[in-house]
């Protein structure tokens, strides 16, 4: 079995459970954001009862001061420092119901210079025991000469929670101590130093930014920032679209138009033989291609497991100077593609508007899966017109996961029937784009690289 066809088997059940964390997300942020603020920071029973539906991804705890909240993506765990996501009401800390009076609140700082770089609370040995999750702390405390102190002692849990948000508070508003602390009390002034560091470039238009240190990396360890390297044509032969980090600087790079670029990279790619590879460690991979920037860690951490796994470094550049350079090379993208053929498919799907279940995704999902299920067994047997069948009625109960999209895809494929081939991709990105979501921007990347490989292989036919 071909390990496209294992990844569109599993795909269903984690679609389901990605669209339905999501819903479960949008509740929460409409519950907490949408309404009147509440007095005292307050939610009340219901809307308690809604967030604790949250799945074990995505944490909630509720302490008597209000909630605090962190949204886990599905990264691994070398990367899951860099793209933990903090929403706190105040104060920050997390309660665990005990009603003793043995809780404090520690600190530690940096002897020579006095610099506190993380605030915690705890009992017994907290304040000097190693803490797994606070991964930049944890490097200060190798490097550094450093020492701890308590804040306030003898405390409740809830007192201390308290105290904990007031001195992080303290130090991010009348100090300019970085702390390490994921988690910031809304009220404070500043951030806790994750975000870009001063001595990083500002983002600007059609300008590829630079591969950044945080302000704790670059206080602390003494990190810079790297510029992406120098395009050589030589290196685009295959490459592979890095679409980890897709932020709001997008908007900045690409002036709200990202797509235009992404499509004009492909097309150039594309149409002067190149390859786009699905993996970063591919054996014939020549070259990483950013779309968004990245701290220089993670690059680094790349480069490390491309030595281990293939044994040399892979180039690394970014979307916007490489759009740069071929634009260069060959001009605009109509110099360059051939002439669209017209796309004229023919088919017997419903129109959108009268497939059922259309408001009720999970119902749709259920009704339609088996049909999906039973659809891509004679795929693979060979049977793609019967394949065909099953697919329009799964899609008909209300069956829209992106792996129907893909079997349809690869079903017209193999039948060299690519006008439906481009026709069905064009429907998977609308109705993915209708669910307004960053997580299936990448989802949608994938499609448009299919979607473009159709067009290309129609050109070609046409040409015979």
């Amino acid at each position: 079995m071909k390990v496209q066809e294992v990844i569109i088997e599993a795909d269903q059940t984690e679609y389901k459970k990605r669209y339905m964390k999501r819903v479960e997300i949008m509740k929460i942020f409409s519950k907490l954001f949408g309404k009147k603020k509440k007095k005292d920071n307050q939610i009340d029973v219901t809307d308690q009862k809604e967030l604790l539906k949250c799945d074990e991804n995505s944490k909630l705890h509720k302490t008597d001061f209000g909630v605090s909240m962190e949204l886990s993506l599905n990264i691994s765990p070398d990367e899951k420092k860099n793209y933990e996501v903090s929403i706190s009401s105040s104060p920050v800390g997390v309660s665990t119901g005990s009603t003793a009076t043995d809780f404090y609140v520690y600190e530690w700082f940096i002897k020579e210079t006095g610099e506190i770089f993380y605030v915690g609370k705890g009992i017994g040995n907290r304040y000097k025991s190693f803490h797994e999750r606070a991964y930049e702390a944890e490097k200060i405390r190798n490097m550094f000469d450093t020492s701890s102190r308590f804040v306030g002692t003898g405390l409740t849990e809830e007192q201390a929670i308290e105290l904990e948000s007031k001195e992080m508070a303290r130090i991010l508003n009348e100090t300019k101590d970085r702390l390490t602390n994921r988690m910031i009390p809304l009220f404070a002034e500043r951030d806790n130093g994750y975000g870009r560091g001063p001595e990083t470039p500002a983002l600007q238009f059609e300008t590829a930014p630079h591969l950044y240190a945080s302000e704790i990396e670059e206080h602390y360890f003494g990190l810079k920032s790297r510029p992406f390297d120098e395009i050589k044509y030589e290196n685009l032969k295959a490459v592979v679209f890095i679409t980890r980090n897709l932020r709001d600087e997008i908007s900045v790079i690409y002036g709200g138009m990202f797509e235009n670029y992404l499509d004009e990279v492909k097309v150039l790619l594309l149409t002067n033989s190149r390859k786009v590879l699905k993996s970063k460690f591919a054996k014939s991979v020549t070259a990483w291609i950013y779309v968004g920037d990245d701290y220089v860690t993670n690059y680094e951490n790349d480069q490390k497991q491309a030595l281990e796994k293939l044994g040399r470094n892979v180039p690394t550049y970014h979307l916007i100077d490489v759009w740069k350079f071929l634009k260069g090379r060959f001009g605009g993208v109509d110099t360059v593609c051939k002439e669209v053929v017209p796309i004229n498919p023919i088919h017997n799907r419903v129109p959108l508007k009268q497939i059922k279940n259309r408001r009720n995704w999970e119902k749709g999902f259920d009704q339609g899966i088996p049909y999906w299920e039973e659809g891509d067994r004679e795929r693979k047997a060979g049977n793609l017109e019967r394949a065909l069948e099953l697919f329009d009625i799964a899609r008909y109960n209300g069956y829209n996961a992106p792996a129907l999209y893909t079997s349809y895809a690869m079903a017209y494929r193999k039948l060299k029937d690519f006008d439906n081939e481009i026709a069905i991709i064009e429907e998977a990105i609308e109705r993915l784009r209708l669910e307004k979501n960053k997580i299936n921007e990448t989802t949608i990347m994938e499609f448009k690289e299919r979607q473009a490989k159709a067009f290309s292989l129609k050109q070609n036919s046409s040409e015979r």
